[in-house]
């Protein structure tokens, strides 16, 4: 069919368009979740440790200037190093916030290297396997984690 006018042709593909939609039936029930609330959704582990993997990521993102700041002020001069060092060991606040950027650190790491091995060499492509490697990240977060707290809090 030849159209001699722009306007005939996209008035008779949208005519065609409509036609085949409209006589289309739907020859399966759509499954895809309608709930998409990650608190209500059971989540297996691999789904939870590349969640989690992403939220540790942004939070290192966002304290990196924190540390980055904390660095200069304890390289500016001994006195400046001293008074940091002082504030930190008596400000147990301080000591959280370093604790919870450290813990968000290693769980990130720990994810990275686990992604990286998945991805280099095919380790935890199974869901068996996959699962196995992501309760060893938390493990392994678990254990540094307390390594960590008790040499920062001097238990």
């Amino acid at each position: 069919m030849v159209f001699d006018d722009l306007r005939n042709y996209n008035e008779s593909a949208l005519n065609a368009l409509t036609k085949a939609i409209s006589t289309k039936k739907v020859i399966e029930k759509d499954n895809r979740p309608v709930n998409l609330n990650l608190l209500t959704i059971n989540l297996p582990i691999i789904g939870l440790s590349s969640i989690l993997h992403r939220i540790s990521g942004l939070a290192v993102f966002i304290c990196f200037p924190l540390l980055v700041w904390l660095l200069s002020i304890s390289l500016e001069s001994e006195k400046r190093f001293s008074d940091l060092q002082n504030s930190f060991q008596e400000m147990v606040l301080f000591k959280l916030v370093i604790f919870l950027i450290f813990v968000g650190f290693i769980y990130h790491l720990l994810a990275g290297v686990k992604k990286l091995l998945s991805e280099v060499f095919g380790f935890g492509e199974t869901l068996k396997s996959g699962s196995l490697l992501s309760w060893t990240v938390f493990g392994l977060t678990f254990v540094m984690s307390f390594m960590v707290l008790f040499k920062i809090f001097n238990l």
